[in-house]
């Protein structure tokens, strides 16, 4: 398995978690009030939806969002170093596999770095609004 397939094995497999977590919580739900018939033989109308995302902004939103990417992103760096330190440990001196070695240290420390300034700037973009909105 190359170091590009096993990364893209693992980017597919955080993509596909991420997207079938949320499943269970879509469906909407009543409220729970009075099921009885009132006079006229017909239940109340007395149904509401429930907000799955516990967001109740869009700020919020974007904001579960992405500590949800940077968790999942967090894991995959932190399983990336111990494959590249296994890279290193099984080169055992053979100048190709020392370089792609190197080279998949570089890109996940990369990926790490594009982590940190993805969170940077989501903070900074957030309290700039909210000192704007003040």
């Amino acid at each position: 398995m190359t170091m590009r397939t096993a990364f893209a094995f693992i980017i597919f497999a955080a993509i596909v978690l991420f997207l079938a977590a949320p499943a269970a919580g879509v469906f909407a739900q009543s409220s729970g009030g009075n099921a009885t018939p009132s006079s006229g033989g017909n239940p109340p109308l007395d149904a509401r939806l429930i907000n799955p995302l516990k967001a109740n902004s869009f700020n919020d939103l974007l904001s579960g969002i992405e500590d949800v990417i940077i968790n999942v992103g967090t894991v995959v760096v932190v399983l990336m170093v111990i494959y590249v330190g296994f890279m290193f440990v099984t080169a055992r001196g053979e100048p190709a596999k020392i370089s792609a070695a190197k080279q998949a240290l570089l890109w996940t420390l990369i990926g790490a770095l594009i982590l940190l300034g993805a969170k940077a700037i989501q903070l900074g973009i957030t309290k700039t609004v909210e000192a704007l909105s003040a």
